[in-house]
């Protein structure tokens, strides 16, 4: 009976794919991760600076 990776390594392993084996998608993710978190930063300044 085979046993299921850990959490971390399942995630590691779909990174390591998706960087070796889908650079665009991964690229595009990486993107889309970096705008949302710009995006909030930005929305935490104007709560804060009220």
């Amino acid at each position: 009976m085979k046993t299921i990776p850990s959490i971390e390594t399942q995630q590691r392993m779909h990174e390591f794919f998706m960087r070796t084996s889908a650079p665009r998608i991964y690229q595009r993710q990486l993107e889309e991760e970096r705008k949302r978190k710009e995006i909030e930063a930005e929305e935490q300044l104007k709560k804060d600076h009220k």
